[in-house]
């Protein structure tokens, strides 16, 4: 099943929220990791999840341009 322009055009929108999201979330990761007064595995663990989430987000983001550039959602392995 394909999406209909709408739902790709959507679908897109969401992406970049949710990208917006995990960088903020990243963000607070890396305040988290340079704060001297948490504990190693603490800022270490902040800092391993920051980095995971400005991944997903890079992904995100990617797939985003790729459905506006025309590219089927399905075809990146998304269901309507």
């Amino acid at each position: 099943m394909r999406f209909t322009r709408k739902q790709a055009t959507d679908l897109a929108n969401s992406l970049d929220q949710g990208a917006d999201d995990k960088t903020e979330a990243a963000s607070s990761g890396d305040a988290h990791a340079a704060n001297p007064a948490n504990s190693t595995l603490s800022r270490k663990q902040a800092k391993a999840s920051a980095r995971i989430l400005r991944g997903q987000a890079r992904d995100m983001r990617a797939d985003a341009d790729a459905i506006r550039d025309g590219v089927n959602p399905t075809e990146l392995g998304y269901t309507p």
